[in-house]
């Protein structure tokens, strides 16, 4: 403050003007205004902050899902980028490895020929080195679909894929024959008759053996009971259709059982004093993670598989985010929002009812039954 004393120069009443100290009402005056801004300042801070925190977890559930899928299709381009390309279907048993004669061939060609002139349902073989990168359970549903096997509308068709170096043989089976030819009754075919064949280096009666049987299984006849022979076989190891760990198939399987877990454990924590208990003591933003690491948990122990309990996070996690399981339950019940608001039917050719000349599918497609076999 300035105080002046009066003279008519204007450039000597500046000059003769002093400084006054503030008066203590003007000073207190200003330190109110100044705490008032600062506290106004921290109110905006912490308001951004709060919007920021909800605006995050309206994405997670978007975050979680892009992240599964993009982790899925990653999967599926690693698997399908090197995958053996399928052959081109000819006849009724392809042999790419020269494990079955002329003679032996063709004789099984002419009983599958008469089958389909019988019944008109179609098996065809395929014999390979190896399936890899592949399972045999993934290459055999590739080859199915592309040869097109049984009648269209029918699905009665049978593929036999048999992996020499692989030492694995797998029946592939049709919607229309999956009555006849059961998952089980598949499997006892290759385990009672065609792997003791197959691992005594005898590929021809393998083949042989087990067409017969799948051709008395289409007429109707059933499977006898064990026979004796499957006692000297027990040096043969059976392994039950194993996926392997980073199959994109679990993955699925693990969002799907996932998801129906979460939803049970969802309605356990509906309860207020539950979700206290178990939830309440861990940081809000942690609790969505935290519910899809305990749904995980019992698909974990029962799929035994890492991609399936990761599917099962993903899932848990995201319907966490999204019915807000951050917060509890309000005392009526209930959470608050997040805030988020193997078939082919193209055409094909005609069904081949004799031996001679290409074979070629009827139009049926793979049920996604049959059974995988060792020897």
């Amino acid at each position: 403050m300035l105080f002046c004393t009066g003279t008519e120069d204007p450039m000597r009443s500046i000059r003769g003007c002093r400084a006054l100290p503030l008066t203590p009402t003007l000073s207190r005056k200003r330190e109110r205004e100044n705490d008032t801004r600062k506290r106004e300042r921290g109110n905006d801070t912490r308001k951004r902050e709060r919007e920021n925190g909800a605006h995050a977890s309206r994405r997670l559930p978007g975050v979680f899902l892009l992240f599964a899928l993009l982790f899925a299709g990653g999967l599926a381009r690693a698997a399908d980028g090197d995958v053996q390309a399928i052959p081109e279907l000819h006849a009724r048993v392809t042999d790419l490895v020269g494990a079955l004669p002329a003679q032996r061939r063709e004789q099984v060609e002419q009983r599958l020929a008469a089958l389909e002139q019988r019944k008109g349902a179609q098996i065809a073989v395929l014999l390979v080195a190896t399936t890899a990168p592949e399972p045999i359970e993934a290459y055999a549903t590739r080859v199915f679909d592309a040869w097109k096997l049984g009648r269209k509308g029918i699905d009665d068709g049978v593929l036999v894929v048999v992996a020499k170096d692989d030492r694995r043989t797998r029946i592939e089976v049709g919607y229309g024959l999956e009555g006849a030819i059961p998952d089980a009754a598949a499997k006892r075919v290759m385990h009672d008759y065609m792997s003791p064949k197959f691992a005594a280096g005898d590929f021809a009666g393998g083949v042989d053996i087990g067409v017969d049987w799948l051709t008395r299984l289409i007429d109707g006849e059933p499977l006898p009971t064990a026979p004796v022979a499957l006692s000297s076989h027990q040096g043969i190891a059976i392994n039950a259709d194993d996926e392997p760990w980073w199959s994109p198939l679990q993955f699925v399987i693990g969002i799907m059982f996932g998801a129906f877990v979460a939803v049970l454990f969802i309605l356990f924590l509906g309860n207020r004093t539950l979700y206290l208990f178990s939830l309440g003591r861990l940081p809000e933003r942690a609790r969505t993670y935290a519910f899809g690491v305990i749904n995980a948990l019992p698909i974990a122990i029962l799929m035994r598989n890492p991609m399936a309990a990761f599917g099962a996070f993903a899932a848990g996690g995201s319907l966490a985010s999204l019915i807000g399981l951050g917060k509890p339950p309000r005392r009526g019940g209930g959470f608050s929002g997040g805030g988020g608001g193997g078939t082919s039917d193209s055409s094909s050719g005609g069904s081949s009812g004799g031996s001679s000349g290409d074979f070629s599918g009827g139009g049926g497609s793979s049920g996604g039954g049959g059974a995988s076999d060792s020897w």
